[in-house]
């Protein structure tokens, strides 16, 4: 893979990717709704928008481990301790690097992208990998399934 290339991926401005564009509620949405409009639109995460501002962030994983128990309430509100109050952001002026960064330390898969307190949209890894997969086509299709693995003798007939 050309160094160049990938270097000049790693250290572009968020700015410069398609952003994915949220799904805005009220912290006061029933569970329920939320699932629902995450559903609907194939969406990972919904963000919940209070005075106009980034209030919190309800995600797939919040579901998973928040909401599995028997006797969960779908009607009871997202801040009810489900919404996860003042996430992480990102500037859409930092590089992917740093964005991947993020992501890796805290175990994120989706990053609200906030400019001055306003929402420009979500950078999720997945798209992340697809843009390098845009980027590098003959390199990401060529690889090996498992690019370290060492055959002892070779295969076939």
């Amino acid at each position: 893979m050309d160094r160049s290339r990938l270097s000049r991926f790693v250290n572009q401005p968020l700015q410069e990717l398609p952003l994915e564009e949220p799904v805005f509620v009220s912290p006061s949405t029933p569970v329920r709704a939320a699932v629902a409009l995450m559903r609907d639109g194939s969406r990972s995460c919904v963000l919940a928008v209070e005075g106009g501002r980034l209030a919190g962030i309800f995600t797939e994983r919040d579901v998973l481990t928040k909401c599995m128990e028997d006797g969960f309430d779908w009607n009871q509100p997202l801040d009810a301790g489900l919404l996860t109050r003042n996430p992480r952001t990102v500037d859409p002026a930092r590089t992917v690097g740093e964005a991947v960064a993020i992501m890796q330390q805290h175990h994120y898969r989706t990053l609200p992208v906030v400019e001055d307190g306003r929402i420009a949209g979500l950078i999720r890894l997945g798209d992340l990998l697809t843009h390098l997969a845009e980027a590098y086509p003959e390199e990401v299709l060529n690889l090996p399934p498992r690019p370290h693995q060492v055959m002892e003798r070779p295969e076939g007939g």
